[in-house]
């Protein structure tokens, strides 16, 4: 069959049109079959694609989280300690401020 002629090629063709329909049908149908194992074929192929993009992304997100969460928790502790320097400060000029109007 590898070898094949162009007029053997032909006689086979001839041979394969004086079938009946029902040859015919399957043949097509065999067809139909390979088509659409290779459109599902090409489908998962294009899906499991997607699914890598998708943690690639995923993964890189979460770098990103992390990263503004790190820079945030940071901020928090410097303003806390601002807070606490602004509060003993505050303190220390209400008690200056009391001791100046008790001396007036």
């Amino acid at each position: 069959m590898t070898n094949m002629n162009t007029s053997e090629f032909i006689k086979a063709v001839d041979h394969a049109a004086l079938m009946n329909d029902r040859w015919l049908f399957l043949a097509a149908f065999c067809l139909l079959l390979l088509v659409c194992g290779l459109v599902i074929y090409w489908l998962v192929r294009q899906l499991q694609s997607i699914i890598t993009d998708h943690k690639d992304l995923r993964r890189e997100h979460h770098t990103a989280l992390e990263q503004i969460i790190n820079t945030q928790n940071g901020t928090t502790l410097k303003l806390a300690v601002c807070l606490d320097r602004n509060t003993a400060a505050m303190q220390e000029c209400a008690f200056e401020l009391r001791r100046f109007q008790e001396r007036d």
